[in-house]
Protein backbone atom coordinates (compact mmCIF):
# COMPACT_ATOMS: atom_id res chain seq x y z
CA UNK A 1 0.00 0.00 0.00
CA UNK A 2 1.38 3.40 -0.97
CA UNK A 3 1.83 6.12 1.62
CA UNK A 4 1.53 9.88 1.17
CA UNK A 5 2.72 12.64 3.51
CA UNK A 6 1.01 16.02 3.83
CA UNK A 7 3.69 18.69 3.37
CA UNK A 8 1.74 21.11 5.56
CA UNK A 9 1.00 19.13 8.73
CA UNK A 10 2.86 15.82 8.33
CA UNK A 11 -0.25 13.59 8.22
CA UNK A 12 0.42 10.16 6.65
CA UNK A 13 -2.23 8.74 4.30
CA UNK A 14 -2.34 5.15 3.02
CA UNK A 15 -3.84 4.53 -0.42
CA UNK A 16 -3.11 4.37 -4.12
CA UNK A 17 -3.64 8.13 -4.43
CA UNK A 18 -3.51 11.09 -2.01
CA UNK A 19 -6.76 11.98 -0.22
CA UNK A 20 -8.99 14.67 -1.70
CA UNK A 21 -8.70 16.60 1.56
CA UNK A 22 -6.21 16.23 4.40
CA UNK A 23 -8.27 15.22 7.47
CA UNK A 24 -5.92 17.13 9.76
CA UNK A 25 -5.31 20.51 8.12
CA UNK A 26 -7.75 20.54 5.19
CA UNK A 27 -5.37 21.08 2.25
CA UNK A 28 -5.90 19.34 -1.09
CA UNK A 29 -4.10 16.40 -2.76
CA UNK A 30 -1.55 18.70 -4.40
CA UNK A 31 0.07 19.19 -0.98
CA UNK A 32 0.86 15.46 -0.59
CA UNK A 33 4.12 13.76 -1.58
CA UNK A 34 5.05 10.05 -1.66
CA UNK A 35 6.26 8.78 1.70
CA UNK A 36 8.56 5.87 2.45
CA UNK A 37 8.93 4.39 5.92
CA UNK A 38 12.42 4.68 7.30
CA UNK A 39 13.66 2.54 10.14
CA UNK A 40 14.85 4.88 12.85
CA UNK A 41 17.68 3.92 15.21
CA UNK A 42 16.56 2.27 18.44
CA UNK A 43 15.34 4.87 20.89
CA UNK A 44 15.36 7.66 18.30
CA UNK A 45 12.65 10.29 18.51
CA UNK A 46 11.36 12.51 15.70
CA UNK A 47 12.57 16.08 15.64
CA UNK A 48 10.15 18.65 16.99
CA UNK A 49 9.76 22.07 15.38
CA UNK A 50 7.94 24.96 17.03
CA UNK A 51 6.20 27.78 15.18
CA UNK A 52 7.44 31.02 16.73
CA UNK A 53 4.19 32.79 15.83
CA UNK A 54 1.47 30.49 17.22
CA UNK A 55 3.45 27.78 19.12
CA UNK A 56 2.23 24.91 16.89
CA UNK A 57 4.50 21.84 17.25
CA UNK A 58 5.44 19.82 14.15
CA UNK A 59 7.20 16.46 14.27
CA UNK A 60 9.45 15.44 11.38
CA UNK A 61 12.94 15.68 9.96
CA UNK A 62 12.15 19.12 8.53
CA UNK A 63 9.71 21.90 9.49
CA UNK A 64 6.47 22.05 7.47
CA UNK A 65 6.31 24.28 4.40
CA UNK A 66 3.34 26.11 5.92
CA UNK A 67 2.12 26.23 9.52
CA UNK A 68 -1.36 24.60 9.53
CA UNK A 69 -2.49 26.84 12.39
CA UNK A 70 -1.38 30.37 11.48
CA UNK A 71 -0.15 30.01 7.89
CA UNK A 72 3.43 31.29 8.22
CA UNK A 73 6.27 29.64 6.29
CA UNK A 74 8.95 27.18 7.40
CA UNK A 75 11.37 30.00 8.16
CA UNK A 76 9.30 30.81 11.27
CA UNK A 77 9.94 27.36 12.81
CA UNK A 78 12.70 26.61 15.30
CA UNK A 79 14.03 23.26 16.46
CA UNK A 80 13.23 22.15 20.00
CA UNK A 81 16.35 20.44 21.28
CA UNK A 82 16.41 17.01 22.88
CA UNK A 83 15.49 16.38 26.48
CA UNK A 84 18.47 15.79 28.76
CA UNK A 85 18.36 12.73 31.00
CA UNK A 86 19.96 14.17 34.13
CA UNK A 87 20.42 17.72 35.36
CA UNK A 88 23.98 18.54 36.37
CA UNK A 89 26.02 21.68 36.87
CA UNK A 90 27.61 21.05 33.47
CA UNK A 91 24.28 20.65 31.67
CA UNK A 92 23.00 23.92 33.14
CA UNK A 93 25.97 25.67 31.54
CA UNK A 94 24.98 24.14 28.18
CA UNK A 95 21.52 25.72 28.10
CA UNK A 96 20.66 27.21 24.70
CA UNK A 97 17.74 29.06 23.17
CA UNK A 98 16.56 25.72 21.78
CA UNK A 99 16.58 23.99 25.17
CA UNK A 100 14.76 26.97 26.70
CA UNK A 101 12.06 26.68 24.02
CA UNK A 102 11.70 22.98 24.81
CA UNK A 103 11.21 23.86 28.49
CA UNK A 104 8.58 26.48 27.62
CA UNK A 105 6.78 23.82 25.59
CA UNK A 106 6.08 21.97 28.86
CA UNK A 107 3.93 24.83 30.19
CA UNK A 108 0.31 23.72 30.13
CA UNK A 109 -2.07 25.57 27.77
CA UNK A 110 -5.75 25.36 26.99
CA UNK A 111 -7.27 25.97 23.55
CA UNK A 112 -9.91 28.67 23.25
CA UNK A 113 -11.87 30.49 20.56
CA UNK A 114 -11.42 34.24 21.04
CA UNK A 115 -14.01 36.19 19.03
CA UNK A 116 -14.94 39.79 18.37
CA UNK A 117 -16.77 42.10 15.96
CA UNK A 118 -15.56 45.00 13.83
CA UNK A 119 -17.13 48.40 13.24
CA UNK A 120 -19.04 47.06 10.21
CA UNK A 121 -20.60 44.21 12.16
CA UNK A 122 -18.40 41.45 10.72
CA UNK A 123 -17.57 38.59 13.07
CA UNK A 124 -14.28 36.76 13.42
CA UNK A 125 -12.60 34.41 15.83
CA UNK A 126 -9.33 32.57 16.24
CA UNK A 127 -7.78 29.82 18.30
CA UNK A 128 -5.68 31.09 21.19
CA UNK A 129 -3.72 29.18 23.81
CA UNK A 130 -2.94 32.31 25.82
CA UNK A 131 -6.03 33.17 27.86
CA UNK A 132 -5.62 33.36 31.62
CA UNK A 133 -7.19 34.79 34.75
CA UNK A 134 -5.40 37.67 36.46
CA UNK A 135 -7.45 38.67 39.52
CA UNK A 136 -10.63 37.98 41.50
CA UNK A 137 -11.86 40.48 42.56
CA UNK A 138 -12.07 42.20 40.21
CA UNK A 139 -12.84 39.46 37.68
CA UNK A 140 -10.09 40.16 35.19
CA UNK A 141 -8.47 38.11 32.42
CA UNK A 142 -5.85 38.63 29.72
CA UNK A 143 -5.54 37.37 26.16
CA UNK A 144 -2.47 37.61 23.93
CA UNK A 145 -3.07 38.08 20.18
CA UNK A 146 -0.71 38.33 17.23
CA UNK A 147 -0.78 41.81 15.70
CA UNK A 148 -1.11 40.33 12.20
CA UNK A 149 -4.29 38.41 13.03
CA UNK A 150 -7.71 39.71 12.00
CA UNK A 151 -9.10 39.02 15.48
CA UNK A 152 -6.49 41.40 16.91
CA UNK A 153 -7.83 44.09 14.58
CA UNK A 154 -11.43 43.41 15.64
CA UNK A 155 -10.66 43.40 19.38
CA UNK A 156 -8.75 46.66 18.98
CA UNK A 157 -11.74 48.25 17.23
CA UNK A 158 -14.52 46.90 19.44
CA UNK A 159 -12.74 47.04 22.78
CA UNK A 160 -14.38 43.77 23.77
CA UNK A 161 -14.31 40.05 23.02
CA UNK A 162 -15.67 36.66 24.03
CA UNK A 163 -13.84 33.47 24.94
CA UNK A 164 -15.50 30.14 24.09
CA UNK A 165 -13.87 27.34 26.08
CA UNK A 166 -13.65 24.07 24.15
CA UNK A 167 -14.30 20.52 25.28
CA UNK A 168 -11.75 17.78 24.70
CA UNK A 169 -13.63 16.34 21.71
CA UNK A 170 -13.94 19.61 19.76
CA UNK A 171 -11.06 19.16 17.33
CA UNK A 172 -13.32 20.43 14.52
CA UNK A 173 -13.51 23.84 16.17
CA UNK A 174 -9.71 24.05 16.35
CA UNK A 175 -9.47 23.33 12.63
CA UNK A 176 -12.28 25.74 11.74
CA UNK A 177 -10.95 28.68 13.75
CA UNK A 178 -7.23 27.91 13.67
CA UNK A 179 -6.32 26.53 10.24
CA UNK A 180 -7.44 29.47 8.10
CA UNK A 181 -7.69 33.23 8.17
CA UNK A 182 -10.88 35.23 8.54
CA UNK A 183 -9.61 37.37 5.67
CA UNK A 184 -10.33 34.55 3.23
CA UNK A 185 -13.14 32.63 4.95
CA UNK A 186 -16.19 33.29 7.11
CA UNK A 187 -15.39 31.11 10.10
CA UNK A 188 -18.88 31.49 11.56
CA UNK A 189 -20.71 30.51 8.36
CA UNK A 190 -21.21 26.88 9.36
CA UNK A 191 -21.20 26.98 13.16
CA UNK A 192 -24.00 27.74 15.59
CA UNK A 193 -23.49 30.81 17.73
CA UNK A 194 -25.29 33.49 19.68
CA UNK A 195 -24.25 37.07 20.30
CA UNK A 196 -23.27 37.98 23.82
CA UNK A 197 -24.33 41.10 25.66
CA UNK A 198 -21.26 42.83 24.24
CA UNK A 199 -22.22 41.90 20.66
CA UNK A 200 -19.43 39.36 20.17
CA UNK A 201 -20.20 35.75 19.13
CA UNK A 202 -20.28 32.77 21.51
CA UNK A 203 -20.20 29.17 20.23
CA UNK A 204 -23.42 27.35 21.13
CA UNK A 205 -21.59 24.07 21.72
CA UNK A 206 -18.82 25.52 23.88
CA UNK A 207 -18.00 24.08 27.29
CA UNK A 208 -18.18 27.53 28.90
CA UNK A 209 -17.83 31.13 27.85
CA UNK A 210 -16.69 34.53 29.07
CA UNK A 211 -17.48 38.04 27.87
CA UNK A 212 -14.84 40.67 28.46
CA UNK A 213 -14.29 44.42 28.07
CA UNK A 214 -10.76 45.60 27.27
CA UNK A 215 -9.22 48.10 29.68
CA UNK A 216 -7.77 50.70 27.26
CA UNK A 217 -4.80 51.75 29.38
CA UNK A 218 -3.82 48.14 30.09
CA UNK A 219 -2.94 46.94 26.58
CA UNK A 220 0.67 45.79 26.66
CA UNK A 221 2.83 45.68 23.53
CA UNK A 222 5.04 42.58 23.83
CA UNK A 223 6.57 42.68 20.35
CA UNK A 224 4.81 40.50 17.78
CA UNK A 225 1.71 40.36 20.03
CA UNK A 226 -0.41 42.64 22.19
CA UNK A 227 -1.59 41.52 25.61
CA UNK A 228 -5.17 42.70 26.21
CA UNK A 229 -6.15 42.98 29.88
CA UNK A 230 -9.93 42.92 30.24
CA UNK A 231 -12.70 42.92 32.83
CA UNK A 232 -15.04 39.93 32.73
CA UNK A 233 -18.59 41.21 32.25
CA UNK A 234 -20.48 37.91 31.88
CA UNK A 235 -19.92 34.16 31.65
CA UNK A 236 -21.45 30.75 32.18
CA UNK A 237 -20.64 27.03 32.21
CA UNK A 238 -22.60 25.44 29.36
CA UNK A 239 -21.64 21.76 29.62
CA UNK A 240 -19.81 19.63 32.18
CA UNK A 241 -16.97 18.35 29.98
CA UNK A 242 -13.21 17.94 30.13
CA UNK A 243 -11.36 20.96 28.76
CA UNK A 244 -9.30 20.66 25.58
CA UNK A 245 -5.60 21.30 26.16
CA UNK A 246 -2.96 22.02 23.56
CA UNK A 247 -0.98 18.95 24.63
CA UNK A 248 -4.01 16.66 24.18
CA UNK A 249 -4.76 18.16 20.77
CA UNK A 250 -1.16 17.79 19.59
CA UNK A 251 -0.96 14.16 20.71
CA UNK A 252 -4.32 13.13 19.21
CA UNK A 253 -4.88 15.38 16.18
CA UNK A 254 -4.04 12.62 13.69
CA UNK A 255 -6.46 10.20 15.33
CA UNK A 256 -9.52 12.43 15.14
Amino acid sequence: MKKWRCKVCGYIHEGETPPDVCPVCGVGPEEFVPYTDEVAPAGAKPKRWKCTVCDYIHEGDEPPDVCPVCGVGREMFVLLEDVIQQLTAASVLNSTEGTARAALDKISYGLYVVSSINKDGKLNGQISNTVFQLTDPPLRIAVCLNKNNLTHEFVSQAGCFTVSLLGQEQFDMVRNFGYRSGRVADKFAEVSYVLGENGCPILCNCMAYLEARVIPDKILDVGTHNLFVADVTAGMVVADRTALTYEYFRENKRKK
